[in-house]
């Protein structure tokens, strides 16, 4: 499998897999339509830094531990909203 692989090569359990009852974060994506924008320079780091990003074409969807965050081009949570999941690293959250 794509994800349950890597998930046991780095340790983290329970993970990589879409199980019933088991954590997962799903990216829906339209294989036809699926493709990066130009890139975009935005200042929106501490003190004023800047990053590059590319906005995403062709992802229906992204649900992330059973909420859905985007659809159809569209953020579903304000600003302020927090959000669902965790970082997971090697074995921490094993």
């Amino acid at each position: 499998m794509l994800t349950a692989r890597p998930a046991d090569v780095f340790g983290i359990k329970d993970r990589g897999r879409l199980q019933v009852g088991k954590p997962a974060d799903v990216v829906v994506i339209d294989p036809a339509t699926v493709n990066a924008g130009g890139l975009e320079r935005v200042y929106d780091q501490p003190a004023g830094q800047d990053r590059l990003i590319a906005q995403a074409f062709g992802v229906d969807a992204v649900i992330v531990n059973g909420v859905l965050l985007r659809q159809r081009d569209r953020d579903l949570l304000g600003a302020g909203d927090a959000l669902p999941g965790q970082l997971l690293r090697r074995g921490v959250n094993a």
